[in-house]
This record gives structure tokens, sequence and C-alpha cells, in this order.
């Protein structure tokens, strides 16, 4: 069989200009460089930094005696350096009297060691007694420095003994001034193996803007979060709870007339529908609701009546003129809060001790302040209402409701209404009744629950949270000794083989990894776009799918030492076993995600493959928190799939096996929609460019199109051509870059697969 190799892009540069473009970096050179301070724990005789001979350029020299572990370490705390600006560290070094110490040098980023090193061998004719040589440590593949950043260059003892006194010169980090060699990569498609129909509805967003729908067409949108748990749909009010200072907020979009027609609700239905997409609404079961009282702002923790807090809106940058100085936090300190209420207890009472110091916060609020209470039967008329303006759940009207948002949080973002921390059998209790009345109303209508708020939830309540702060406790022991998801799923399935109902179709999850500065939501893209948080964002999307790898976080620290392996979250294969145990046919929904900064590139990155893992791994559902900002790079992450072309076509179709040789440099999937297209999606996760092979199970024959976007730039299109054959070859394809190369049908011609294969 013929086979064509083809170049994808070669055009575009592996390395930005701005990466080549680097000087020297200097630490020392007849001194310290003023950015680089001396944080050397040798012992002060044992080292100067402003020695007068012998030196190897100019008129100083670091003389440094190496004895009992101590070292020199030259710290730039204001800033990290990136390793893909440099092509090597150089720095000259005199055996003095003596010839080949054991000295060991370390780069540092921080704390995190990027390379421990033994000086010698890269010394070039040896450390060497009276005689200057100079050593250089290439930043390649030899040394493992090829990504990442660093802030620390350290030098110490490595015998832990006393030896020979030695005199170091010229410093420096050397700019990169050629790309870096590519590295080389291959992919492995199989269009038989592990074919899974791809839901689009894994394409969704919470909320969003109108500009980006109508860019996007986003296939599923959210109407969930802290606020939706406190949502009057009768007067159009919200609860801002523990977020903003616990008020209760009347909406704004009701240009049909008073409410409930044409409320916010209403307006985010009609936007998301006007844009192709489907609304997923969430429904309280919290059991209160906002008082129905648009022309009064209300709140929770009065100062006047609660004594004075800690906070209040009014401290709120920006907000002199229209801020409500009653409106507490609900913290406080009782020095100040001496008011008690009819009973004699006071209001401002301990709660927890936070970094050695006791807190305080106002308990005993009377919740009729800002609520009502109500019963699931309060509902029903809401769902009456949508039926007639949009029809059934079977004629097209709404079809997809959640009960409530994270529900085990109640405590804490609800407290001023819900102090006391949900056990399972709350929130069985609550999501069942509700659901009972969805279905009632409208059989057709699909049901997501119990709407977890992240991984701790999964295993246990939080009343057991509450009680000791693990994953197992009095509330989980009282349940079998089982976690709450697997307990949930039990129910549902049981409460169907009683009723033949089936309550709960999606078992709704939220999911965060918890890496530090993975997830930025305030957007200090410095940090959490640095090369070492960077790499470890990419690295920590395997938590999605990958039950061997421990968490690069807290979550570590939970351990390996039971059955469940907390410290290795592998997500969605664990659920899907819960799901397959427990009670099949319910679908997999992650209801709220986030992998990094809108306008952060690694961070898009990650968008951009963790939709493509939810499309092999069978997930049905997905919905990032929250809608990208217009204009951003993780928009570009769901346009890759969405609008690649501007035009609004969609990948879609099977998802079928694809293999990389090493994932966490590149992540390669494929999708397949048979008898027409087959789209390949590549994510170079590396900070160097990489040739990459691929072979495929069936040949191919006509022409391709290839989009990117990432280090390179916004999201364009990346060349085109004709391809013949069953093996393909794209040269180096950039770093830091997630590429759509949308391929022929591999099927034309074989009618092995004519029909798709299914």
């Amino acid at each position: 069989m013929r086979s064509r190799s083809f170049l994808l892009g070669a055009a575009l540069a592996a390395v930005p200009s701005s990466v080549l473009a680097q000087t020297v970096l200097d630490v020392y050179a007849d001194g310290l460089d003023a950015a680089w301070q001396d944080w050397s724990w040798a012992a002060a005789a044992d080292y100067s930094l402003a020695h007068a001979a012998p030196v190897h350029a100019g008129n100083r020299s670091i003389r440094f005696l190496p004895r009992n572990w101590g070292g020199l370490l030259f710290a730039d705390p204001g800033k990290r350096h990136d390793v893909a600006n440099y092509a090597s560290l150089s720095l000259w070094i005199h055996g003095g009297s003596g010839s080949g110490q054991a000295l060991r040098l370390s780069l540092l980023d921080g704390e995190t060691a990027l390379a421990e090193l033994e000086l010698a061998p890269y010394v070039a004719g040896g450390i060497v007694a009276a005689t200057w040589h100079q050593a250089t440590f290439p930043f390649d593949a030899t040394t493992g420095l090829t990504s990442g950043s660093f802030n620390r260059l350290q030098l110490m003892d490595n015998s832990g003994g006393v030896q020979a006194q030695l005199y170091i010169d010229d410093v420096r980090f050397n700019p990169r001034t050629t790309p870096p060699q590519p590295g080389s990569q291959s992919v492995s498609i199989d269009l038989s193996q592990d074919r899974r129909a791809v839901n689009p509805l894994i394409f969704g967003v919470s909320y969003g803007e109108v500009a980006s729908l109508a860019a996007l067409r986003y296939p599923l949108r959210r109407w969930g979060g802290n606020s939706t748990t406190r949502y009057n749909w009768q007067g159009d009010v919200h609860s801002t709870a523990g977020d903003w200072y616990w008020q209760n907020i009347p909406d704004s979009a009701n240009a049909s007339g008073t409410p409930p027609s044409g409320n916010s609700a209403d307006a985010f239905i009609a936007a998301t529908r006007s844009n192709g997409g489907e609304a997923l609404l969430s429904i309280p079961t919290i059991g209160v609701a906002p008082i129905d009282d648009r022309a009064n702002k209300r709140w929770g923790f009065s100062q006047a009546k609660y004594g004075p807090q800690l906070r209040d809106e009014c401290d709120e940058p920006g907000s002199a003129g229209w801020c409500t100085a009653d409106a507490g936090n609900g913290e406080c300190d009782p020095a100040l809060n001496t008011q008690v209420d009819g009973q004699g207890v006071r209001y401002c009472q301990y709660y927890a001790t936070v970094n050695d110091q006791p807190r305080y916060r106002i308990v005993n609020n009377a919740r009729s302040d800002t609520s009502i209470d109500v019963t699931p039967a309060f509902w029903v008329p809401w769902i009456a209402h949508l039926q007639s303006r949009y029809g059934t759940a079977a004629s097209g009207g709404v079809r997809l409701y959640a009960l409530d948002n994270e529900p085990m949080l109640w405590n804490s973002t609800h407290r001023d209404v819900h102090p006391v921390a949900p056990t399972y059998d709350e929130v069985w209790t609550r999501g069942r009744d509700l659901a009972i009345r969805i279905k009632q109303q409208d059989a057709a209508a699909q049901v997501f629950g119990p709407v977890t708020w992240g991984y701790p939830d999964l295993f246990t309540s939080a009343r057991d949270a509450q009680d000791c702060n693990c994953l197992s406790g009095n509330d989980r022991a009282a349940h079998g000794g089982k976690p709450f998801v697997q307990w949930y799923l039990e129910q549902v399935c049981a409460y169907q083989q009683a009723n033949g109902v089936r309550l709960v179709d999606y078992l709704d999850l939220h999911y965060y990894p918890q890496g530090d500065g993975v997830v930025d939501f305030n957007g200090n893209l410095g940090y959490s776009e640095s090369p070492a948080v960077a790499a470890r964002r990419l690295r920590s999307l395997r938590e999605l799918y990958d039950p061997n790898y421990v968490s690069e976080s807290w979550l570590a620290d939970l351990g390996d030492n039971d059955s469940y392996h907390y410290s290795k979250p592998g997500l969605i294969p664990r659920v899907k076993a819960w799901i397959a145990q427990a009670c099949p046919g319910t679908g997999l929904s992650i209801s709220e995600y986030n992998w990094g900064p809108d306008q952060g590139v690694s961070g898009a990155l990650a968008q951009a493959e963790a939709l493509a893992i939810f499309a092999r791994e069978g997930v049905d559902a997905a919905m990032r928190w929250v809608a990208p900002a217009p204009g951003s790079y993780a928009e570009d992450a769901f346009k890759l799939y969405l609008n690649y072309d501007g035009v609004f076509s969609r990948v879609g179709g099977d998802s079928v096996r694809t293999v990389s040789s090493d994932t966490d440099v590149l992540g390669a999937y494929a999708i397949h929609r048979s008898g027409q297209k087959l789209y390949l999606l590549l994510f170079n996760k590396s900070t160097s460019p990489q040739d990459v092979s691929v072979t495929l199970s069936a040949p191919l024959h006509g022409s391709w199109n290839a989009w990117r976007f990432g280090s390179t730039g916004h999201l364009t299109a990346a060349g085109s051509g004709t391809a013949s054959g069953s093996s393909l070859a794209f040269a180096a394809l950039p770093a830091r870059t997630a590429s759509l190369i949308v391929l022929p049908d591999p099927a034309a011609g074989d009618r092995v697969f004519a029909d798709g294969f299914q």
C-alpha cells in the first residue's frame, strides 16, 4: 500500500522570535549582579564574593571552601526566568590547591529543584588545581532542562567533609540563539477500537456573554451556581449568599414585564435557544427562597441587629455611593460585639482556629430577614410556566434540570439560612422530593444530581467534614462505609426499582484541579502561566483519567492506604465504575470545572485537551465555569471544536483509539465522523517543537486542512494539502500549541467502515 508523508505548518516558527532575542543573564561577573541576592548558608568565613585573586576575568572572583554540606545560594526572588529562553548555564572554576572537588549544582524555582547535577562531569578538563576550566550545563534532554522556570542557583559541598578551597567566576545563563531541536513523537490511530459516540453536550459552559454565544453557539449552557440555590422565580430575586454580604438582589432582565413573565431565567433560556443551545436549569432544593420584594435590598447579617462585624459592603473598593453599611460579612470580634438576643445568647461565637488565631462569626440570626420557607411544590408552577413558554421536554421545551448547586456546601456558602452541615440523607431526600415533582410535571425531563462541589464530597458528607475534616466519618460509617456518590447512586436505582421512575438521569459532579496556580480566577498570569505552573497544569489533566497518577497537590497527602486510593483521583474511570456497579445507565455530567485563566496559553491548551478527554472517556455533558471571555485563548479552545473555520463547522462523530508515545509531551485524539471526516487533535504540551509521525489502521486519500492556536497566536488556519496512505508526518509542531487537522474519511473506498462500524 503506497503512503505519503506530508509537512504540517512547517513555515510556522517552532520558537517565538522573542525567545531567540534574549540577552545574557549574568549572575556573577566581577560581583553578584544587582538583581540577585546572596542567600548562601556556608559559614561567613568559608566564602567571599569579592576575592582579589585568582580571577578569570575582571578584578574579583568567588572564593569558596566546600565543607560540611555548606553551600552558595543566589536568588532572584522578584522574578522567574524561563528555561526555554536559555541554551545553557556556564561558569568558570579554579581548583585552588586541590583537584576534583565534589560539588553539587542545583537550579531551583523557589524550593522546587528543576535540576540537581554533580558538577565535575560538566567541567571541560575537570576541576584542576591552579587552573581555570569552564563548566557548561546545556538546557536540553541530557540534563532534563527543557522546560520550567528558575529563580535560584545553588552550589554546595557534596562530600560532607572538608575539601580544598576553590574559586568561581563568570556565572551566567547564555541566551538561546537557535531554535531547540525538535523532539520526536509517534501516534497510532485504530478506527476499529474504542469507538464511542461523542456527546455534543460536553462542549457546554456556564453563563457567558451574548457576543460569545453568537460566536460559538454553545450546545449547552448552564444556569447554576451559588446564586441559583436561592432564586425566587416568581419575584425574580436571587441571593448572593456568602459570595457578597448575604444579600437579596432583584434581577434586571425583565423586559417582558412584571415577574414571573420575562424573568431573568426566561431571558437566559431564550438567549441560549436563539443561539442553538440547550439550557440546564438549576432548581433549588435547600428549602428556602428569597422574599418576593423587588423594591428593597435585604441582607442576612445586619450590624444594627446582630452587632459590629469585621467587614461590611462599604469596605469594598469603589463601593461609595451605592453600598449598604449595615450589610456585614457575618464575621465578628467578641471584644466589640456584646449585643445579645432575648435569651441572653451572644450572636458572636467562636467557630474555628485559623493560623493559631480564633475566629468568630454571627450565629442565631433570623433567616426570615431575607428568606421564606418553601417546599418542593413551590417549584412545580415554575416548570409549568416554562412549559407554557417553550412546550414540554418531549416537544422541544426545556428538558434539563439540576437539583440545586453544591448542597454539601450549604452550611458555609448559605450558612445564614442553613447553618447545619448537610448529611447523606438530607441531600438525597431533598433532591428526591424535588425530582419526583419534576418528573410528575414533565415525564420527559432529564434530572442532574447531586451536583457535588469537588473531589472530597465524592466520598463523604459536609457533616463528616465538619466533624473531622476527613474523607470518612460517622455519617459515612452509618451508610455502610460507602462513599457518598456511590451510596447516592444506589438510592437512585433502588427508587427506580421500587417505583418505576428514574429520578436522576445524570450523575452531576464539579471538579477543579487543586495544584497551586492551576485554576486562576484572579488573572495572575505572571504566576499561573509561569513555566513551572503551566507544566504542572498540563500534567494535572491526568487527574481526569489516569488511575495511577498521584495529584501534584494537597490531594497527595490524602494517602493511598485503602482501596479508594484518595491521592490518585482518576475521576472519570472512578465514577464510571461506581455507576456500573450501583446504577447502570446513569449519564455522567461534570457541570463545573476549570483548568486555567482565559488569557493564558497553557490554560487554553489544557481546556482544549480537557474537551478531548471528555470525548474519549465518554462524559455525557460538561460545562466550564464560566464561559470564556470573548476573544480569549480559552475561547479559542472551544472554537477549535465548535467553529474552527469561522462558518460553524464542528468536530463530532465517534472517538477512536489514539495512542501517543508520551502523553505528557503530546496529547493525541481522533474523532471519526463516518462517511465524512477524521478529526485529529494534537496538543504539544512541551516547550519544544515536536516532529510527529502518525500511523492509521486505514488509508487516507484526499485533501486536509489544519487550524491552530497557542504560543503562535490565536486560532487560525495552519496549512492544507493532500494525503494518500496510512502514514503521516507532521514536522516541527510548535511548542505549546493545539492543532486540529481535518482529514479525509479513511472509510472512503474501504467497505469495513462504510457503515461507520457502529
